[in-house]
């Protein structure tokens, strides 16, 4: 694994020239883009399945240890992003993407396609486009496959490292000063050995990242910006004693890797002011939900914002929600409804989400399903719509609806904790609600299946097989009753989710 940019190994050379025509909506002449080969990375099944047990590793420990930012929208948002930026370089589909709730400046990628990033990064970020520029990055360290070249003793100089970065996320959610100590010991030894190959890697990310982002249709320009935005924050840091902010430790900033970022952005045609300020309004909603759901603005601090920005706005109707102030928050509410119809369209799916989470707080769930399902039946593919629409049906005493909209995110992303929750609690209210007993019997042994799946992405391996041997004992005591073929299929699974475990619980990277 590499914390953003510390690498073992050499440059890939598994890469192809790919012609580039148009980027939004001028013409690059006489220029191609040379991007990872699309026809394979170049891995072997063994080395692949490797990267994935590696990966799923990475995931279970980094939730089990630091906190994070878990709001379905924001969660959706970047990962619209992240997956389209990755489309740009890799066949394959990123393993997980995971925010942390973190104040400080920084993200990682991890071999099998994880990639991380801090809420800090984005409330220190001016717009969508320096955003996707650290992403970009990151996705040019997987695609380029450089925590996996090299000689025997940096691999295992890479495994050292593991270790030291989630300790140090860990550290991090605590004190930042802590995680620099734990990264600094932990880096030493692995970094002695492939320093050289860093820097050439970060210089290769670069490249590739920004060649990504462009790909994706951002702004190149922004990569530099942010660079520079780093570039003052550590400075200021060293004035005051202050340690670097992690993206800068992990990622050495010289002033030769921000000059050849300047230069090589100003190769790429400039925008216009129009498309420039073409993902502005989506920042806007994305910066104030997360200053919202992390609790980090006052209301003194979103009073004045919302009179110019509408993301503030609706995180002010939220907060409002959430000091259980009706009358005010529908007083911002009736504000947002009188906008024109096209503004407001701009807004949804968020501001149908926010008008949910302010009737939820009231205990007006039929409502919130109302709201939301009309939304649902527009962007049916949308997980943030299914999993708010979820638990407004759970708490509405419609919990088979709930499950039939859970499943298949569970399906498509099995790391989803988030969805495995919100189908445990589908359960437990069916169990309790259904006036069938053998309903009942199977939603309570679902409801302990699906609290074992959360367990084994929270890195609890122990309390994961617990709650198994309790849903299989249950499922035994079933098949001296008539519900026996039932219980048949459903013990096949649990086994083959028992087996599942131990062999995560018994992975060594």
């Amino acid at each position: 694994m590499a914390l953003l940019a510390t690498s073992t190994g050499a440059h890939s050379n598994d890469t192809q020239m790919l012609s580039f025509g148009e980027y939004a909506g001028q013409t690059i002449n006489s220029r191609a883009l040379e991007l990872p080969n699309l026809r394979g990375q170049g891995l072997s099944f063994s080395e692949q399945y490797q990267n994935k047990m590696l990966g799923e590793w990475s995931l279970q420990n980094i939730n089990g240890r630091v906190k994070m930012e878990h709001d379905p929208w924001v969660q959706e948002t970047l990962k619209d992003m992240t997956w389209r930026l990755n489309a740009q370089a890799r066949q394959q589909a990123p393993l997980g993407l995971v925010i942390l709730d973190n104040p400080s400046i920084n993200a990682f990628a991890a071999p099998g396609g994880v990639i991380g990033i801090n809420t800090g990064t984005i409330l220190a970020a001016n717009s969508m486009d320096e955003l996707a520029s650290v992403i970009a990055h990151e996705v040019a360290h997987i695609s380029q496959r450089h925590y996996e070249h090299g000689a025997d003793e940096r691999k295992k100089a890479l495994l050292m490292q593991i270790g030291g970065m989630l300790a140090a996320i860990a550290a991090s959610a605590v004190d930042g000063d802590a995680a620099a100590a734990v990264m600094a010991g932990s880096q030493t030894v692995s970094m002695n050995s492939s320093m050289a190959f860093s820097r050439n890697n970060e210089r290769e990310a670069d490249r590739v990242g920004m060649q990504i982002m462009t790909q994706a249709g951002y702004d190149p320009r922004a990569m530099p910006r942010f660079f520079a935005t780093m570039n003052q924050q550590s400075q200021l840091n060293q004035v005051e004693n202050w340690f670097l902010p992690s993206f800068v430790r992990s990622h050495p900033l010289s002033g030769e890797r921000l000059s050849e970022s300047q230069s090589r952005a100003g190769q790429y045609p400039t925008l216009s002011l129009s498309q420039q300020q073409r993902h502005q309004a989506l920042f806007d909603l994305l910066y104030w939900r997360v200053q919202s759901t992390g609790k980090h603005a006052s209301e003194v601090t979103l009073t004045t914002a919302a009179k110019n920005s509408l993301g503030a706005k609706l995180a002010l109707m939220r907060w409002y929600g959430e000091q259980q102030r009706f009358q005010e928050a529908n007083k911002v509410l009736a504000e947002i409804d009188k906008l024109p119809v096209l503004q407001r369209q701009k807004l949804e799916p968020l501001l149908s989400i926010a008008h949910s989470e302010l009737l939820s707080e009231q205990g007006k769930w039929q409502q919130a399903v109302d709201i939301l399902e009309s939304q649902q039946r527009l962007y049916p593919e949308r997980r943030d719509l299914r999993l708010y629409l979820a638990e407004a049906l759970t708490n509405s005493n419609k919990p088979t609806q709930a499950q039939a909209l859970l499943k298949p995110l569970t399906t498509q992303q099995p790391s989803d904790r988030y969805a495995w929750q919100s189908l445990q609690l589908a359960n437990e209210k069916l169990a309790k609600t259904t006036t069938s007993p053998t309903l009942a019997n199977i939603a309570t042994i679902n409801a302990l299946r699906y609290r074992s799946y959360d367990q084994l992405w929270n890195g609890r391996y122990e309390s994961a097989l617990t709650s198994l041997t309790q849903a299989k004992q249950l499922t035994e005591n079933l098949q001296t009753t008539a519900q026996a073929n039932s219980a048949r299929p459903l013990l096949a699974n649990i086994n083959a989710e028992i087996k599942a475990i131990k062999t995560a619980k018994d992975f060594e990277p």
